[in-house]
């Protein structure tokens, strides 16, 4: 043991060095291995939320395409429908402001004013008329019937008839 004390201190003290730059080293490498473990766990981790992203990617991609094809059917089959509806309501739409320029320009109140006008002269033409049949005198009448037919029927069997 002597001779280890005898042993030149620098050679002790670079001994020294070499083990605590050794004991460094191991320490590193260990620091290292750890730091490659997690980053290989991390990178796994990566991984798999990469493929999770690329599957909801394709799954969204997937049900955008359905849509899509939903949406363009819609309008393939809804598009003729509405056309043919606006066609119908366009015509009709037309054929109201027709009616309506043409109940503008008719007169209704003259129009209901001669009708009535029509009415009251009617009443008044009916009136008179049964007056007169009412001042016939319908014996006297009769009286002529009965001579008229008195004088025609001689005249009758004269011609044969």
């Amino acid at each position: 043991m002597e001779e280890n004390t005898n042993i030149n201190p620098t050679a002790q003290e670079s001994t020294a060095e070499l083990k605590k730059e050794r004991a460094e080293q191991a320490t590193h490498r260990q620091n290292v291995e750890e730091y490659n473990k997690q980053a290989a766990l991390i990178e796994k981790k990566q991984l798999k939320y990469q493929k999770l992203s690329f599957l909801m990617s394709m799954l969204s991609a997937i049900f955008t395409g359905g849509m899509l094809i939903v949406v363009v059917g819609f309008v393939m089959f809804a598009v003729p429908k509405v056309n043919t509806i606006y066609d119908s309501t366009m015509v009709s739409l037309k054929n109201l402001e027709q009616l309506t320029t043409e109940l503008n320009e008719a007169d209704l109140g003259g129009t209901v004013e001669n009708i009535n006008n029509l009415t009251i002269q009617a009443t008044s033409d009916l009136s008179s008329s049964m007056e007169r049949l009412n001042s016939v005198d319908l014996e006297t009448l009769n009286e002529a019937i009965v001579n008229l037919n008195a004088t025609v029927e001689p005249l009758a069997r004269f011609f044969g008839k």
